[in-house]
């Protein structure tokens, strides 16, 4: 697969940021494109988030991936990322109004809308406090010149966020330049806020909070990425192919590969044996022993995937695993059963499954000619296994092993990017209709923009 195109589209950009109404541009305005070259993102405080949709997708095309939270999308394009915030809040509380930014909105040097300072500090200091924890070092020089400049505004805008005691105390250590010690208020911080969010507008909190749960919930059954399982018979490469695909996505703003190595913890628990090189070396576990097994398994990977995995999910990685709990059922002389496969069958279909399997069909040296029994009979058993789940599959996609490891990763790139694209494209046909055919120009071609380099892109 070719590179993704990876330059800046500047000219675009600077249309759609002038056709789109009632903004500001929150954070690194002074270096916008630079910062876009960087791997950093541009984030837009938008008055209708549905307008301000239509704008982007007009003038930029659709994205690779888009992710809906409550508070803000994020669209993702080869080139970089965009974020549309409707509010500024934390969990349903919304602590600055945002006709209340808007309606103080200045003009930078570079003719482009931004927050007054005072609220640009306020932003950018509660946004890593609130939802991370931390203070941003980055942050303090702003929050510095929000004093000088601002001051009386900085002031009262803390007040009205954070109530008067906890908004004087944050204004002192602002004044006194250690704006950092706000990192060890972060919790009374968040109570603090959600209770002025509540004081102010209780009905709005509510309906907010309840937004942020219903959309939380959402993501975790519908994410905007993929989990895909590398699979394939012994010493078929799986691992090094992970490795690869964790390197590539590193540099693109659409999504991080996050490898989960699931069989060795599960078999640690469920099993307790030693590792064994030769299948045919475990003992045979007879019906009631390999179907208890198998439930131990299913629970775990139930288990694993709505603890943590979904959350990750939610977020915007994509979990690879070379080792899934399906294999188990598939690839039975891996863990010799006696009754339990028809068992497993029937709870495959009861437990999340990859979005995307990927199986790598090859024979590792070594093992020819084929024995009437041992390693090449298992090889083999194996290989049609593998082969047979992937024709079972709409997303199962057989690969030959033997190729170049860099032409494998191209193609399963290439198919993971297609399924993010499809999935942000029913995002917004059931959000909106909108036209994501290229700007045309006068004569009737396709406009191309006028572009930057991204650079390194990693993140």
């Amino acid at each position: 697969m070719s590179p993704p195109n990876d330059s800046v589209p500047v000219a675009a950009l600077v249309r759609c940021l002038r056709d789109l109404p009632n903004y500001v541009v929150l954070r690194n305005e002074e270096d916008l494109f630079g910062n876009l070259e960087r791997g950093g993102d541009v984030d837009l405080l938008v008055g209708d988030l549905e307008v301000a949709e239509r704008t982007l997708i007009r003038h930029l095309g659709a994205p690779v991936r888009i992710i809906r939270y409550s508070y803000v999308t994020g669209y993702s394009y080869d080139w970089g990322h965009v974020d549309l915030l409707p509010t500024i809040e934390w969990r349903g509380a919304c602590y600055l109004r945002t006709e209340a930014v808007l309606e103080g909105r200045q003009i930078s040097p570079r003719g482009r809308p931004v927050p007054k300072i005072a609220h640009e500090a306020v932003i950018s200091w509660f946004s890593s406090l609130l939802w991370g924890g931390f203070f941003k070092e980055r942050y303090a020089e702003e929050i510095r010149q929000a004093v000088e400049i601002e001051g009386s505004a900085l002031r009262q805008t803390l007040i009205e966020v954070a109530g008067k005691k906890f908004g004087l105390r944050l204004w002192q250590a602002a004044v006194d330049g250690r704006a950092e010690i706000s990192a060890e208020w972060a919790r009374p911080l968040r109570r603090a806020v959600w209770g002025r969010a509540c004081l102010t507008s209780p009905v709005r909190t509510i309906q907010r909070s309840v937004a942020f749960v219903i959309g939380e919930f959402k993501l975790r059954l519908q994410p905007a990425v993929p989990s895909i399982a590398i699979l394939g018979p012994d010493g078929s490469g799986n691992s090094s192919l992970v490795n690869e695909l964790v390197h590539r996505f590193a540099a693109c703003p659409f999504g991080n590969v996050t490898v989960l190595h699931w069989r060795s913890r599960v078999t640690a628990q469920a099993q307790g044996d030693e590792a064994v090189t030769n299948s045919h070396e475990r003992p045979k576990r007879g019906a009631i022993g390999s179907s208890w097994r198998l439930l131990v398994l299913a629970a775990n990977w139930l288990a694993h995937y709505w603890a943590r995995w979904a959350r990750l999910r939610a977020k915007g990685y994509i979990l690879a695993f070379d080792y899934t709990y399906f294999d188990v059922v598939v690839d039975h002389t891996r863990d010799v059963y006696g009754a339990g496969t028809r068992l497993g069958r029937a709870l495959w279909w009861l437990l999340p499954k990859p979005d995307l399997i990927f199986v790598l069909d090859s024979q590792p040296d070594g093992l020819s000619p084929p024995m009437p029994d041992g390693p090449a009979l298992d090889l083999a058993q194996q290989r049609h296994a593998f082969r047979a789940l992937a024709r079972q599959l709409p997303a199962g996609h057989v690969f030959d092993g033997s190729s170049p490891l860099s032409v494998v990763a191209d193609d399963i790139q290439r198919v993971i990017r297609e399924w993010m694209s499809n999935r942000a494209a029913a995002s917004l046909s059931a959000h909106a209709r909108i036209d994501t055919a290229p700007t045309l120009s006068a004569a009737g071609s396709t406009s191309v923009p006028t572009s930057v380099s991204r650079g390194d892109r990693a993140r």
